[in-house]
């Protein structure tokens, strides 16, 4: 007989599985887990690198309209360093968050069902079952990181601001889900997709052109 899976106490809570409120029931199996990069959340949630070109440019119109007047290139400069100094402090309190909320987050794959437990200040446990997934679409970007954002049926939403920054645009009346920031991106999209076929018979929606590309093999149109 198998030992039972004693809870752990973390900052999270009881989890007797990393990630996971509660033990899986049997049958269940946990195929992936992995978690945003944080490096990724900081581009692309906390926009650090416009957040760098902004005070970049705002030093370098200090030096520029210094010369233009004819005022001291001395203290221009000296104004110039204290932007960036001050752009330095602000890029380093985006990097630290993006840092907490990747360490915060945990995606789960499991033979039923998507789990993604997301929150700083108030972690939370969201379940989606693969039979409320309509459709998936996977942006795969050159170093292999990459989202896989879902489209949930209408009867089955989920509130922006529960998953902020873990959703796609901006769309608060359907929010769409996304594993953000994911390393081997293709990989995790693959075993996805064969999951929610192995599951309903069928597989995931295609997705659209472009940067988006359709969820690899397994995940052919749903009916």
């Amino acid at each position: 007989m198998s030992k039972p899976v004693r809870p752990r106490l973390t900052e999270h809570g009881l989890e007797p599985v990393r990630g996971l409120p509660e033990a899986l029931p049997s049958g269940e199996v946990l195929l992936w887990q992995g978690a945003p990069t944080w490096a990724e959340v900081a581009q692309r949630v906390f926009l650090v690198r416009w957040v760098f070109g902004y005070f970049l440019i705002l030093a370098l119109w200090e030096i520029l309209s210094a010369t233009m007047q004819g005022g001291e290139l001395v203290a221009a400069f000296g104004a110039a360093a204290v932007i960036l100094l001050g752009g330095g402090v602000a890029i380093g309190i985006l990097a630290l968050l993006a840092k907490i909320v990747a360490r915060s987050s945990v995606y789960s794959i499991t033979s039923r069902r998507l789990v993604l437990r997301v929150g700083v200040a108030l972690p939370i446990t969201i379940n989606i079952p693969f039979v409320a997934i309509a459709g998936a679409y996977l942006r795969n970007r050159k170093d292999s990181n990459g989202d896989i954002v879902l489209e949930l049926l209408p009867s089955h939403r989920i509130s922006w601001i529960a998953l902020w920054p873990h959703c796609s645009g901006w769309s608060l009346g359907r929010p769409k889900p996304m594993l953000r920031g994911v390393a081997n991106v293709a990989e995790v999209a693959q075993i996805l997709g064969n999951a929610v076929a192995a599951t309903s018979g069928a597989g995931i929606s295609r997705s659209v052109s472009g940067p988006e590309a359709a969820m690899p093999s397994g995940a052919t149109a749903m009916a």
